[in-house]
Parts: C-alpha cells; sequence; structure tokens
C-alpha cells in the first residue's frame, strides 16, 4: 500500500505510457516504487503493469519509450529499461555526491541534464563510462533547484537556484552559461522554457509567484502573479499560452497568458496535502502529491 505520498516522478512517453513514482515508510525508512502503467486509463485506476522498488525519488523522465531515468535521493541517476514483459530492470547508472532536485531531457536523445548543489551536468544514458558529457560548477553561487531543456536542441538549457538567479546556457558557448533573470525577493525553485514558443520561459519562486520571462529580454520579467503563500514545485505547459502550477499547498491552478499578462483560469484544491507534480497528456492535466492523491482534472474554462 502507498501510505504516505506520491513523489513527483511522473511522466508520459509519446506512446502514452506513464511512470509514476510513490514512497512509503517501510520500518523506520523511506521506500521507493517506480510504478508503470500502459496508459492514462490504467492510471485513473492504479492498474499498473510494470514496479521497481528503489529508494526515494525527486524527479523521474523517459529517456527513449523504453528507457527511463530516476533521480533518487541517494544521489544517484539510476537508468532503467522496460523490457518486453514489461519489467524494469537497472540498465546503467551514474553517481553524484548530492541529491538531485530535478533532471530533465531532450527530445530524440539519449542525454539528460540533471542538478545537484552548485553543478548542472548533462549524461548520456547510454555512455559506460559513467562520466558527464559536460559539467559545469560554481556558475551559481548557491544550491541549483530546477532546470530545463529546449527539447528541440540538445545545446540549450536553464537552470533556477537558491541564489535567486535564472540562468540560460549554451553548451557551444565559450562562457556557456548568462543570467537570464534575477529575483529580488526569492529564491528560484522551479522554470519551464516553453517549447511552443521558446522566446518565453515561467519561473517560480520560493514565496509562491510566478514570472514570465522573455529570453530576448534578459534581466527583466514581462508579468508576474502570487499563485501561493508557499513554494511553487512544478510548472508545466499544455500549449503557447495555458499552464500548469502546483507548490507547497493543496491547490493546483491553470494559468492563462494572454497579451503578456497572466491569469488564473482555474483552480483545483482536491489534494489533501502538498501537490509534488503536474503534468498534460492529450490536453488533459494530471497532478500527484501526499496521502497517496492522484488527481485528474476536468477544466470547466473556455
Amino acid at each position: 500500500a502507498l501510505q504516505k505520498l506520491a513523489e513527483p516522478a511522473r511522466n508520459f512517453n509519446d506512446r502514452g505510457n506513464c511512470i509514476v513514482g510513490a514512497s512509503e515508510v517501510a520500518g523506520t525508512f523511506w521506500e521507493g516504487t517506480l510504478l508503470y502503467f500502459k496508459d492514462e486509463k490504467c492510471m485513473e485506476n492504479f492498474d499498473y503493469s510494470g514496479h521497481y522498488i528503489y529508494s526515494t525519488t525527486s524527479d523521474g523522465k523517459f529517456v527513449k519509450e523504453n528507457v527511463i531515468a530516476l533521480a533518487e535521493d541517494t544521489g544517484n541517476i539510476n537508468i532503467l529499461s522496460l523490457d518486453e514483459d514489461l519489467a524494469l530492470r537497472p540498465i546503467n547508472y551514474f553517481k553524484l555526491v548530492e541529491r538531485i532536485p530535478q533532471i530533465s531531457v531532450w527530445k530524440g536523445s539519449s542525454k539528460i541534464l540533471s542538478c545537484s548543489e552548485r553543478s548542472v551536468a548533462v549524461w548520456d544514458v547510454d555512455s559506460l563510462d559513467r562520466k558527464p558529457c559536460d559539467k559545469f560548477d560554481n556558475y551559481h553561487i548557491e544550491r541549483v533547484a530546477c532546470v530545463d531543456t529546449l527539447h528541440k536542441d540538445t545545446n540549450l538549457f536553464v537552470s533556477g537556484g537558491r541564489d535567486r538567479i535564472a540562468c540560460i546556457w549554451d553548451r557551444r558557448a565559450a562562457v556557456p552559461a548568462s543570467v537570464l533573470y534575477t529575483n529580488e525577493f526569492s529564491s528560484i525553485t522551479s522554470i519551464s522554457w516553453n517549447q511552443h514558443d521558446d522566446h518565453y520561459l515561467i519561473a517560480g519562486t520560493q514565496a509562491g509567484d510566478i514570472y514570465l520571462i522573455d529570453k530576448r529580454e534578459p534581466k527583466d520579467f514581462v508579468s508576474v502573479l502570487h499563485c501561493f503563500n508557499s513554494t511553487v514545485n512544478r510548472i508545466s505547459f499544455n500549449d503557447s499560452k495555458e499552464f500548469a502550477v502546483c507548490g507547497d499547498v493543496s491547490e493546483v491552478l491553470i494559468i492563462k497568458c494572454e497579451n503578456n499578462l497572466l491569469k488564473e483560469v482555474y483552480k483545483n484544491a482536491e489534494h489533501i496535502g502538498p501537490v509534488k507534480d503536474v503534468k498534460w497528456h492529450k490536453g488533459i492535466l494530471y497532478s500527484c502529491g501526499f496521502g497517496k492523491c492522484l488527481v485528474k482534472h476536468i477544466k470547466q474554462h473556455s
């Protein structure tokens, strides 16, 4: 039984398969389980086809249709393969010293992006030497809390940190990182690149605010909206104008961006505790959080 929470290791691949990470207290320690679902209907009915037991995780992503990367709280990135018999088996791993709060992937690539302490690193899941393709240390002066990629370009990504700075990166550049935005008040805890209109990004903060940022006009923000009186955990785009936000509260919000203004168009408070992640699939929003809670959101707005 899943006793405590559904962790934010939740993602869909192009075939509609889904993974959900969950944790429970086993004796005196936390134990994690990754659950694999054939499709969203199976997930909604909690009818999982495969599972894998591991330490607790902070994030998980499909790298390929049958390859999954898990960022574990032990500091490992564990690479799993989904076999034809739907068994999940470890095929590779990368070891970092500190906890990895978030990972991100590129479309059609075997590379993954991670952050840990004051570093960001790029890994190749097919590499057997277990060394990063690139590692960038100390561009942030405090812990890096979040990362996201521009899915169509393996050279480009963004990061946000406890130093209140969001950086935009180009792996090809002599100086790969440049400051995209600095928040005057609060740590950057979540960042999401608008894959449908890549001029724009959304950054979330520890203070519960979200900021619309235009990469063509760095160092400033276009618009701001206060979402929660708590930390923003995750941001997920549905299309170029609509995205979901969750935080360390029971609420899930859908935000619309029109004429560069951010407006709340949907709010749901069905969760019984903090919401850990939000993901879209075929225009439907799903969220997961504490207390065995997985919510499918049916929007009532136009």
